[in-house]
């Protein structure tokens, strides 16, 4: 008598070796990582993975940017040595000099798991990490950085890069423009209609200003119906032009869910550097003072500081 052979149970046992292979090769396999542990960017969840030479200062342009001012701008650097297959980390000849567990780095020196490196009043952990560490890092920092409504930069993410740009565009001399937006009629659409609908419009909004923003600066939405935006390189003539883009799209679009329409525009106040400050708070005043004169002007206008 033949043996009966129960092709469904084989089928699930080898997908599951399958995965099992798979899982443990996940695991098995390390990489080299950064992970701030003291500093303005430890909130952020900011996680590097040493694929490449890691740069770390308070250049924007580095591998690891960190907002701290007692640093170099290029101030140390970890790759990894092919020779020994070993990370090293190096100074740059940085003002303040860089530590590792307290002792000051004169030459190239080998991390090894669990190494702390000092630089300025910033703490950055050198460790290994495998696969599902990465995965977690990776969605840690997603929830952190992305507002869940929108898809746009959360507020924290937002700050911390608004502050590099002002900073490095005052280094360099180089304009930047803000715009401070608010969405017109929202809470009319809520009492009317219900906060589903409201988040529907504030939802709609987000992407119209992120279609208009993408490639020009980067957006985030505080508070329940406003937004800001920083637009590196840009004056105030350039950012008008744009905000008109993004108030006449606000305006035409078709804003209907459920067979139900509402028609919510949007005003918005535009600032620059330097001529209306050099600092962020200063520059988000002047913006948000512009804003409200838009809203007091009769509301779906564009109105510079």
């Amino acid at each position: 008598m033949s043996k009966r052979v129960d092709h469904r149970r084989s089928t699930e046992t080898i997908r599951f070796n399958a995965e099992e292979v798979v899982d443990c090769a996940r695991t098995a396999r390390r990489f080299a990582s950064l992970l701030v542990v003291q500093g303005a960017e430890v909130d952020l969840g900011t996680h590097v993975v040493c694929d490449r030479p890691v740069t770390m200062g308070r250049d924007v342009d580095v591998e690891l940017p960190l907002r701290d001012g007692s640093i170099s701008r290029r101030h140390c650097r970890v790759e990894l040595d092919d020779e020994t297959g070993r990370y090293l980390l190096r100074d740059l000849g940085s003002t303040n000099g860089t530590r590792v567990n307290g002792t000051r780095v004169r030459e190239a020196v080998p991390l090894a798991e669990g190494d702390k490196i000092f630089l300025g009043t910033s703490v950055v952990k050198f460790s290994y990490a495998d696969g599902f560490d990465v995965d977690y890092h990776a969605r840690l920092e997603s929830l952190v950085t992305t507002d869940a409504l929108t898809g746009l930069l959360a507020k924290r993410r937002f700050d911390a890069e608004f502050s590099l740009e002002v900073q490095r565009s005052r280094d360099s001399k180089a304009p930047l423009a803000v715009l401070v937006m608010d969405i017109d009629g929202l809470k009319q659409i809520n009492d009317t209609h219900g906060h589903e609908m409201g988040g529907f419009a504030i939802t709609e909004v987000a992407h119209i200003i992120g279609s208009v923003m993408e490639g020009h600066g980067e957006t985030c939405r505080f508070g329940g119906d406003e937004f800001i935006s920083f637009l590196p390189g840009k004056d105030k003539g350039s950012a008008l032009k744009l905000a008109e883009q993004i108030r006449d799209r606000v305006a035409q679009h078709l804003f209907e869910k459920g067979g139900v329409r509402v028609h919510p525009t949007i005003s918005i106040g535009v600032a620059s550097l330097p001529e209306d400050g050099e600092m962020t708070d200063e520059l988000f005043r002047a913006a948000d003072r512009a804003l409200y004169r838009a809203k007091g002007a009769g509301k779906n206008q564009v109105v510079p500081a």
